[in-house]
C-alpha cells in the first residue's frame, strides 16, 4: 500500500490551515487523556486518528481498477439514510460515471456501498450520498475538480409538499 499524493497534499493543506486558525489546547488534552487512560504512545493515538479520518488516504496496489462497463446506472444501498446533491457536471462534460465515481470516493472518502445513486444529466448531475456528511468533507468535494470542471457540489433540499388529485381535493373541500 502506498499513499495517494494528491490526498496526502490536500492533507496536509487542510492540516496547515487547521493548525493556523483553531486554538486545538482541548483537543490536545483530549489526546493525552486518552494516551495516558489506554496507555499508548501519541504516535500511535495519532496514527489510528489518520486511520479513522482518513479510510482512503492509502491505496492498495492489488485493488482491482473500476470498469465503466461493470458499473450499474443507478447504484442502490439499502438501509442508510442519504442526501440527494446536485454537481456541475455532466455528460456535456464529457465525463463518464466512473470518473465521477473515483473523485466522490477519493475526495469524501464514502464507502462505495454508501453512494446510492448517481444520475448523470447532460449539464448537471445528481447524486445520494450519506446523510451527516462533515463540513470539511463539503468543503473538499465543493473545490474538487473532475477533467478540469468544477464540481460546484449543492445540497438540494427534498420536496416535502404532496401534490394531491385536483379532483380529489374538490370533493373534499365540499
Amino acid at each position: 500500500m502506498h499513499v495517494h499524493p494528491r490526498k496526502l497534499e490536500k492533507l496536509k493543506k487542510r492540516l496547515q490551515q487547521v493548525l493556523s486558525q483553531e486554538n486545538l489546547q482541548a483537543h490536545r488534552q483530549v489526546i493525552q487523556q486518552l494516551n495516558s487512560e489506554l496507555g499508548i504512545d501519541p504516535m500511535d493515538c495519532a496514527a489510528t486518528l489518520l486511520y479513522i479520518s482518513q479510510p482512503h488516504l492509502f491505496q492498495n496496489s492489488a485493488e482491482p481498477e473500476i470498469s465503466s462497463a461493470t458499473l450499474p446506472p443507478v447504484f442502490k444501498a439499502p438501509n442508510y439514510r442519504n442526501v440527494r446533491y446536485r454537481l456541475d457536471v455532466g455528460k456535456n462534460h464529457r465525463i463518464d460515471q466512473e470518473q465521477l465515481l473515483a473523485i466522490l470516493i477519493e475526495e469524501s472518502g464514502v464507502d462505495r456501498k454508501r453512494i446510492a445513486r448517481i444520475d448523470m444529466r447532460d449539464s448537471y448531475t445528481l447524486v445520494d450520498l450519506p446523510d451527516g456528511m462533515p463540513a470539511d468533507i463539503f468543503q473538499l468535494l465543493s473545490e474538487a475538480t473532475v477533467q478540469g470542471h468544477p464540481l460546484n457540489i449543492k445540497r438540494i433540499k427534498p420536496n416535502r409538499r404532496k401534490f394531491r388529485d385536483p379532483k380529489r381535493a374538490n370533493e373534499q373541500a365540499q
